[in-house]
């Protein structure tokens, strides 16, 4: 999970490439897909949302619990909480110019 750092939008554009790669070379290829959480959503009890590395965030289990428990918890809070966007169109709203600096989360952490 990123929110929309120079690094979110370099990850979404090059996997969104590659995938317009393979179906130039008659591929079969999913649409790609970004999930766009709102700022200040409150995470459930049962998850945490760990900071791994600058920006880049992940939601974890709060406790111990079992893998499909853990999954059933994620797309709850996804199916509740998350809008689904093909790529091109989550790009075409969240311009590169628009994009954070990923060190500049004093800018991307505030409310």
């Amino acid at each position: 999970m990123f929110p929309n750092t120079f690094m979110m939008q370099e990850l979404i554009r090059r996997y969104l490439d590659e995938a317009l790669d393979r179906e130039d070379e008659g591929k079969e290829v999913e649409t790609p897909h970004v999930y766009t959480v709102p700022k200040g959503t409150p995470i459930p009890t049962d998850l945490i949302l760990i900071n791994e590395y600058i920006s880049r965030f992940s939601l974890q289990p709060s406790r111990g619990i079992l893998l499909e428990d853990f999954n059933q918890s994620l797309h709850e809070f996804y199916g509740k909480h998350a809008t689904k966007s093909p790529a091109e169109d989550w790009l075409d709203k969240h311009p590169f110019q628009r994009a954070i600096p990923d060190d500049a989360d004093a800018t991307w952490m505030a409310s």
